[in-house]
């Protein structure tokens, strides 16, 4: 795959942002906005008995940062090799809504000056380059809310690109969750997101809280990133990531999104 940047303007003058895929394979990519430099991304991991989040981790890296924040929940063993990580130990049990939503608002805390706020989970794998592809992606669009990279199968797409899914509570998947500044400020402060009393449905809430602010998700189709479930690699037969909720065209990990940009 391509890649060409190109940055036109609008009519309202400002900078527009699309990724289309031409006939002849190219890719033509189309930024709107300030261009993200500053990330701040974390990381919530839970316990398992079969931990993936070492596996997440050392993708991640792969994929282009050089800084996490994990976000741990009692009983989690950090890597030796990721100690120099900074580390957020939660005392008691929250569970995954509440470290998730905990953690948006720490990341807005500790970085407040960042261009992009992320949050993935601790099952998730990525393809190389991922970092250099959204510096020069984001934001897709005007009405842009929060971007995932990973996209579940039934949301994919046969041209590549960002594409809106305004789903309301049927919203799939938040394995990779990127927002932008002012986004991430106002699902930290949205009722909808601050009363919420489930354990889980993570998705189903930021796409409640995108809906009512019109704040709206985008899913990168191929998808960038595999959601690896509760296995401990990502081909093996236990792995519980599948269907729906597994992508069905990831590029794979050795492919480089990044490469030319």
């Amino acid at each position: 795959m391509g890649i060409k940047i190109t940055t036109p303007r609008f009519r309202d003058g400002v900078t527009g942002t699309k990724v289309i895929q031409d006939p002849n394979g190219a890719t033509n990519v189309v930024r709107i906005g300030k261009k993200v430099s500053n990330w701040a991304v974390g990381i919530t991991i839970a316990p398992r008995k079969i931990p993936t989040h070492n596996i997440t981790i050392d993708s991640f890296i792969e994929a282009g940062w050089g800084s996490l924040h994990l976000f741990t929940e009692p009983g989690v063993v950090v890597d030796e090799r990721h100690s120099n990580f900074p580390i957020t130990k939660r005392k008691h049990k929250l569970g995954a809504w509440q470290n998730w939503f905990t953690a948006l608002r720490e990341l807005v805390t500790f970085y407040p000056n960042a261009d992009c706020y992320g949050l993935i989970q601790d099952d998730v794998v990525f393809c190389k380059g991922v970092r250099k592809f959204l510096e020069a992606t984001l934001w897709p669009a005007p009405d842009v809310g929060v971007c995932s990279i990973f996209t579940p199968s039934h949301y994919t797409k046969e041209v590549a690109g960002w594409y809106k899914n305004n789903r309301g509570g049927k919203l799939w998947m938040a394995q990779t969750y990127f927002f932008t500044p002012e986004s991430a400020r106002s699902c930290i402060k949205h009722p909808r997101c601050v009363n919420w009393k489930k354990d889980r449905q993570i998705d189903n809430v930021v796409g409640f809280w995108s809906r009512a602010t019109k704040m709206y998700p985008y899913y990168f189709s191929p998808s960038l990133a595999q959601h690896i479930g509760h296995a401990s690699t990502l081909w093996s037969k236990r792995n519980k990531a599948n269907g729906r909720r597994a992508a069905s065209d990831f590029v794979g990990q050795d492919y480089d999104i990044g490469h030319g940009l």
